[in-house]
């Protein structure tokens, strides 16, 4: 005896009607309730006792032929019942048996009933043979698969150089740090190949059960190299090559390749300001009231003074700014410096230091005092996520405010799209409610009042723009928690001594020092900046 699910079927006898159940064998599924009483609804069978026949099919243990009325009824064909997967890729069809004597089904009728569903495509013509040779009752059986939509590939660019080059100084074994060769250009020379484009791969239609299109999922991303002068395409721009020796840089999705301006002396009156498209190295010294403008990176040799710089990638100054209250250094990738006074200072990435006195320093990843008697005195300090140091503050009580983590507008952005997710979410279920409803009735062969049609396609495409909106606020949810997550791990790393009067903030949480600590480290503990030994 094989696995077969419980089914049941009609008996036209002279004294009445009566329903034929048949348990299930080798595990099969049971028979259902609702299915029988569907069953009898759709053969119009109203007269029966409800609670005996469901207390006689809760308990059958073998075939059991249950009375249904006294009628005289015509004999009942083979019926059937096609489901369509939510996606429309799949249908099956449950078959129920004849009355004794009634009519079984040929293929056209298999063909027919599906016809009637509205299956047009993709149907197992072998499944049909097998229903018409060995039918099974009360069983979905996979009758037709539409052809899912294939996926394509996105371009692909390879970058064949560096695209984050580091900028890090060697630390003597003195405890001083050697500025002079930091290696923070990445050097190409004339003809070099730069990068390489993979073309994109467009995707392939699908097609439903339904005989409808379904487009592939996601739309192929296009790519194209992008470049800036200095450099040429092959003629069926799939590759990149550099026209002059120089450096490379990647910014965005963009590839730069520039010429070094050097200033051998000072930048005074003697130059005015500096605005160029590379990177500008100056020999001298920046004096006071200049500026220098640089596309790539700016290198000083000598000392900056109340100046301006600002660079698109890193600042070196193998020296450090006596800024006089007016100086300031603005760098979108890292600056490195022996010492920063009385000045302005921001980076997008990193800033190394020897000292920091009496100035308002920030910086997107972490500010760091390196060498033997590294020190941050007075101003303003505010890292995402390190800031490094022997000495802050002084005996003095010197006010000294160091700063760690997001701000507070980052939080209340997240609470926001949150909140419009959730109620996103609400509307979406109603919509598919109201959409499975009308499915139903239609499915059933109900007719849609011609009033509902602007409920339903109004529906639809409310669940369908929210469903674009809702994959928009998920990515920009988990950018937001991957954020205040990464920064509530924020440090203050002390290595020799803090002194009383610093003030220590990690994300929006404050800890005012009272006491010299020595050796220890700031970091947030369930919402509460701790110090921990170092």
């Amino acid at each position: 005896m094989t696995k077969q699910n419980g089914y049941f079927q009609l008996q036209i006898e002279e004294d009445g009607l009566y329903i034929h159940l048949f348990p299930p064998t080798e595990g099969g599924d049971p028979i259902v309730v609702s299915e029988v009483l569907d069953y009898l609804n759709m053969v119009k069978v109203e007269q029966y006792d409800l609670n005996a026949l469901s207390r006689t099919i809760h308990s059958i243990q073998e075939p059991t032929l249950f009375r249904l009325n006294d009628d005289v009824a015509f004999f009942v064909s083979e019926k059937s019942k096609i489901e369509v997967s939510p996606d429309r890729m799949t249908a099956t069809i449950r078959l129920y048996p004849p009355s004794n004597n009634g009519k079984m089904f040929e293929k056209k009728d298999l063909f027919g009933e599906l016809n009637r569903a509205g299956i047009r495509t993709g149907v197992i013509l072998s499944v049909l043979d097998l229903l018409i040779k060995s039918p099974v009752y009360c069983y979905d059986v996979v009758v037709a698969k539409g052809k899912p939509a294939k996926e394509g590939i996105d371009a692909q660019i390879e970058y064949l150089f560096d695209t984050k080059p580091t900028a890090k100084p060697k630390l003597n074994e003195d405890g001083t740090v050697d500025f002079h060769q930091l290696g923070i250009f990445t050097r190409v020379e004339k003809g070099q190949l730069l990068a390489r484009l993979t073309p994109e791969q467009e995707g392939e239609d699908g097609i439903d059960v339904f005989g409808n299109r379904v487009p592939p999922l996601h739309k192929v991303r296009k790519g194209v190299l992008k470049c800036g002068r200095n450099i040429h395409l092959s003629d069926d721009h799939l590759e990149m090559y550099s026209d002059v020796s120089g450096d490379v840089k990647l910014e965005g999705d963009t590839v730069f390749v520039s010429d070094t301006f050097t200033v051998q002396a000072d930048v005074d009156a003697s130059t005015g300001d500096i605005d160029y498209d590379g990177n500008v190295i100056v020999n001298g010294n920046v004096r006071t009231g200049f500026r220098i403008v640089s596309q790539g990176d700016i290198h000083v040799k000598g000392v900056v003074e109340g100046a301006e710089l600002y660079a698109e990638g890193n600042i070196v100054l193998n020296r450090g700014i006596q800024g006089m209250n007016r100086g300031k250094l603005d760098a979108k990738g890292d600056i490195i410096t022996k010492f920063i006074e009385s000045a302005t200072v921001k980076a997008g990435g990193k800033i190394q230091a020897g000292s920091i006195l009496h100035s308002n320093v920030e910086a997107g990843d972490s500010i760091t005092c390196e060498g033997r008697k590294s020190f941050v005195i007075g101003g303003f300090l505010s890292a995402v996520n390190l800031i490094d140091a022997k000495t802050v503050g002084n005996q003095m009580g010197t006010v000294t405010t160091i700063k760690l983590g997001v701000d507070a507008s980052v939080l209340e952005d997240l609470k926001k799209k949150q909140e419009e997710f959730a109620e996103n979410a609400v509307t979406i279920e109603k919509c598919t409610q109201i959409l499975t409803l009308f499915k139903k009735r239609l499915e059933s062969g109900q007719k849609v009042p011609p009033d509902k049609v602007a409920v339903i396609q109004t529906a639809g495409n409310d669940k369908q723009r929210l469903e674009e909106r809702q994959e928009v606020l998920k990515q920009a949810i988990e950018e937001c928690q991957q954020l205040i997550e990464a920064n509530a791990k924020g440090r203050l790393r002390i290595g020799d001594m803090i002194y009383p009067g610093v003030r220590v903030s990690i994300a929006n949480n404050l800890y005012i020092v009272k006491n010299e600590l020595k050796y220890c480290q700031f970091h947030l503990r369930q919402g509460e900046v701790v110090v921990d030994s170092y």
